[in-house]
This record gives C-alpha cells, structure tokens and sequence, in this order.
C-alpha cells in the first residue's frame, strides 16, 4: 500500500524562471539574483540580440525588451520525499529574441529554404491593403495607431500585437530576390502570477540551491497557438501558397508537444509550413543553455490547424447525445406581452380607439 501511495504522488506545476537576462537562473548567485531585481531591464543589455543584433529592433537597441528580464520559464518540482532535491522540467522561451542566439535559426531556415545560409532580411513589410470601406479603414489605422502608442509607453516589443496586416520578419536569398520565405517565430505566454511574486522569495532565500516559485502559473499554449499564432497562419500562408512561398516557424519543444499530432508530408515542396523545433541544451556549456535545432517538420495549413487546435472533432451521434442530455426550454409556457411601463389598464386598451 505505501508503495503505491507513493507512486500515486504527482509533482505540481509550478513554473519559475528558467533564464533572466540571458543567464540560467539555477547558476546565478544569490546576490545577483537580488542585484537583478532592482535593475531597470531597458538599461541591460540582451546577449542574444547582440549576437545578431541586424534582427533586433529597428531603432537599433540592443537592451532588453522583456518587461523583468526573464527570458525562458520552466517546472521546478519540489521534492516528494525528504532529501530529495528539486528537479526542473525543460525551458520554453517566453521571449521571441531568445529565439536569436548565435544566429543558429537564422542559418538552418536559410539553408533548408533558400540553399543559402547567410541570408538577407526585411522586417514589417505591408501584406494587407487597406479596407475599401471607409469606416473599416478608419477603424484598422485606429487600431495600427493604438498600438503604436502602447508600444512605445512600455518600450517592448510583445508578439501578441503583431499587426496581421504585415509580415513581420522575411529572409531572401542574397542572390536572388525571387526567392525568399516568410518567418514566424512564437514565444509563449504565461498565465497565473505575476513574476513579480517571485521576488520576496528570491530576496530571503539564502540557501546554496535556488527558490521555489512565489505563484503558481503556467505557460499558456492555449493562447499562444490558436489564439495567436493560428490566425496569423491562417490569414498569411494561403496568399503565400499561392504565390509559391514558404512560411517557417520557430517554436520550442515544449511548444511542440503541447500540440496535437501533426500529419508530415514527404518533402518541402509539398508543405506550406515548415516547422523550425528548438531545444536548450544545458550540458554543452556549464552555466549556460544552448539553443539547439531539434527537428524540423513539413505540414499543409490544414494539418497546422488541427495541431494548433489540439482536438478532434466528436462524431454527430455523440454531439447529439450530448445535445440532448442538455437542453432546455429557452421561452416559458406562457410568455408574459411588455406594456412599455404603462399602467395595466391603460396596456390593456388598443392604440387608437376610444376607452368605452
């Protein structure tokens, strides 16, 4: 029986930070760890801009964008037993420049899209015209400028306000112009805690490992997939298709397997996507993650689709099954007439004849 009561136990998930300011948070010192909460993240430089600071913004700053520096998010699973130590789930990057480093994707989509790995780039180039529709377009240059303004308060750049209008980043053979691709690279968003609630945690703990999570939260692959990147494929790819480009994808593994299934296709120029897979790999260089490419997959859109929706679709029999089980009368058996608020005799008399 304790046997398998103990089998029965379930680690919680409790996401902290996996990578602050480019540094593995299990490594950094205690004091740095403090010395990092006090910091102003735009004044902190972000080491994997630097490495290819061309596809960093267009101002040309090379700091930090991420509101608190945390670059990546992991599980930290506390001990089950007594003695034991906590361990650590795999990082998913929660910042598209973490994306960047050593310019690895930047040679790999090159070479398995254009046969060039030192490609050329463009970076938000108009997609959509404008509305026809007058007050369609006045609305989506409201829109455009709304969002101008909030960017440039929070001094960041956050994906989730991508503009569909545009493509955002595009790589071109740097010999021939015809041929080029679309890239789309997706960082995860959290849900739960602010990671600030980590911070009164991190500033006592004097301990030789690290600290637990102040908040429990979890990165949100919900709204990262079909609420975010699904659209953006949807509205994109087909116009793409038919102009015979290729849309790339840059996601985590973790990312990945949060999806359901994808069906492959044999080649790339039977695919409208292909999906660039990264990992971190913490034992090629002691203190650091190095990102790595771990696959790399050929999908149409519509396999896309039912991967980022991550559901089958219930047979008609079972739907309706479930129909019935739940329905319910929408009008009671009588349905009481409105008077308007007037008295119930005045209600009661018809519009435009004479009370007798």
């Amino acid at each position: 029986m304790e046997t398998k009561a103990k089998a029965e136990k379930k680690h919680p998930q409790q996401y902290g930070i996996a990578e602050w300011y480019g540094h593995r948070f299990i490594n950094i010192p205690n004091a740095k760890r403090t010395e990092f909460l006090d910091i102003n993240s735009k004044n902190v430089p972000c080491p994997f801009i630097g490495q290819v600071p061309a596809l960093g913004p267009k101002s040309g700053k090379r700091n930090c964008n991420k509101r608190g520096g945390v670059c990546s998010l992991r599980n930290f699973q506390p001990p089950l037993e007594t003695g034991d130590d906590i361990t650590f789930g795999p990082i998913t990057a929660t910042c598209p420049n973490r994306f960047l480093e050593s310019g690895t994707i930047v040679e790999h989509i090159g070479r398995e899209l254009l046969g060039s790995d030192r490609p050329h780039f463009a970076k938000e180039i108009p997609f959509l015209r404008r509305p026809k529709s007058p007050m369609a377009a006045q609305s989506a240059a409201e829109a455009e400028a709304e969002t101008a303004e909030e960017d440039a308060a929070e001094a960041v750049t956050d994906p989730g306000q991508e503009d569909v209008g545009r493509i955002d980043l595009v790589f071109v053979h740097p010999e021939n112009r015809e041929e080029w691709c679309a890239v789309e690279m997706q960082a995860v968003y959290f849900s739960g805690g602010a990671m600030s609630k980590d911070h009164e945690g991190i500033r006592i703990y004097n301990g030789n490992g690290v600290p637990m999570p102040g908040a429990a939260r979890r990165p949100d692959f919900r709204s990262s997939g079909p609420k975010r990147l699904m659209p953006q494929l949807m509205i994109k790819v087909p116009t793409l298709r038919r102009w015979g480009k290729k849309m790339a994808v840059v996601i985590d593994k973790p990312f990945l397997d949060a999806m359901d299934r994808m069906q492959e296709v044999d080649h790339i120029s039977n695919c409208d996507i292909v999906w660039i897979v990264v990992s971190f790999d913490e034992g090629q260089e002691v203190g650091k993650a190095v990102l790595k490419i771990e696959q790399t997959l050929y999908t149409t859109l519509e396999d896309a689709v039912k991967g980022l929706t991550a559901g089958q679709p219930t047979t008609l029999p079972e739907f309706e099954t479930k129909l019935s089980k739940s329905l319910r009368e929408a009008l009671p058996a009588s349905v009481p007439q409105p008077n308007f608020g007037m008295p119930e005799t005045a209600a009661s008399v018809p519009m435009g004849l004479p009370e007798e």
